[in-house]
C-alpha cells in the first residue's frame, strides 16, 4: 500500500477527498490537526509539552509536531494518507528523518476563478444568505484571499523540495470530493512503496 501526502490551499475540502481516497484503496487517514489535538486533549506527555508552548503564546516546535505525526504514522496499518502536512521544508525533512517518507505528494489545485467561486461558496455556507451580513461576507472573502496568499508563499519551497525528490504531483480540485478522489486514486495507486 502506498503512503500519500495530500496538500491544498484553504478552500479545498481535503479531508473528504482524503477519506474517499483511503476508502477506495484501503489506506488509513491521518489528520495532522486531529493527531495533535488528540495529544493535547488527552494530556499525553507530548500534549502537555505542546500545551506549555501554546499557553506561553509561542509556536509549538516542528520537532514536537513531527514526533506526534510520526507516532501516528507508525501505528497506521498498511499505507496511509496524511493531509495538510507537512507545511514547511523543516517539517518535511524531519518527517523523512523519522522514516516516514511518502511515496507521492499530491497538491490539489484550483484555478483563480475556481478559488474565488470556492471561497464564495464556503462563505455562503458559513453565514447563509442574510442580506444583513454583507459586511461579514466581505470580511470572510478577504480572509480567504489572504489565507490563499499565505498558502502560496508557504507551499512553493515545499513544491521545490518534493520535486527535487521526484515525489510532487498535482491534480485539479474542481468539483466535489468524489471527483477529486477519482483523480487521486490512479496517482496514489501507481506510486511505489519506499523500502
Amino acid at each position: 500500500m502506498p503512503n500519500v501526502v495530500l496538500i491544498a490551499g484553504p478552500v479545498v475540502d481535503l479531508a473528504s477527498a482524503a477519506w474517499a481516497l483511503a476508502d477506495a484503496i484501503g489506506l488509513q487517514v491521518v489528520s495532522a490537526g486531529n493527531v495533535f489535538r488528540g495529544h493535547v486533549q488527552q494530556q499525553t506527555s507530548l500534549g502537555k509539552e505542546a500545551s506549555r508552548y501554546m499557553q506561553a503564546g509561542r509556536l509549538v516546535p516542528d520537532e514536537l509536531i513531527v514526533k506526534a505525526i510520526a507516532d501516528a504514522l507508525t501505528n497506521a496499518d498498511g499505507g496511509w494518507v496524511l493531509y495538510n502536512f507537512p507545511r514547511n521544508i523543516r517539517q518535511a525533512e524531519l518527517q523523512t528523518q523519522s522514516g516516514h517518507v511518502p511515496d507521492t505528494v499530491i497538491e490539489v489545485v484550483l484555478t483563480e476563478d475556481q478559488l474565488r467561486l470556492a471561497a464564495q461558496r464556503r462563505v455562503e455556507r458559513q453565514i447563509g444568505l442574510d442580506s444583513q451580513q454583507a459586511e461579514r461576507r466581505q470580511e470572510l472573502l478577504v480572509m480567504y484571499s489572504h489565507s490563499q496568499e499565505t498558502y502560496r508563499e508557504q507551499v512553493e519551497p515545499l513544491r521545490a523540495y518534493y520535486r527535487a525528490h521526484g515525489l510532487w504531483q498535482t491534480v485539479s480540485g474542481f468539483g466535489d470530493f468524489e471527483d477529486v478522489a477519482a483523480r487521486l486514486i490512479p496517482i496514489a495507486s501507481a506510486s511505489k512503496r519506499h523500502s
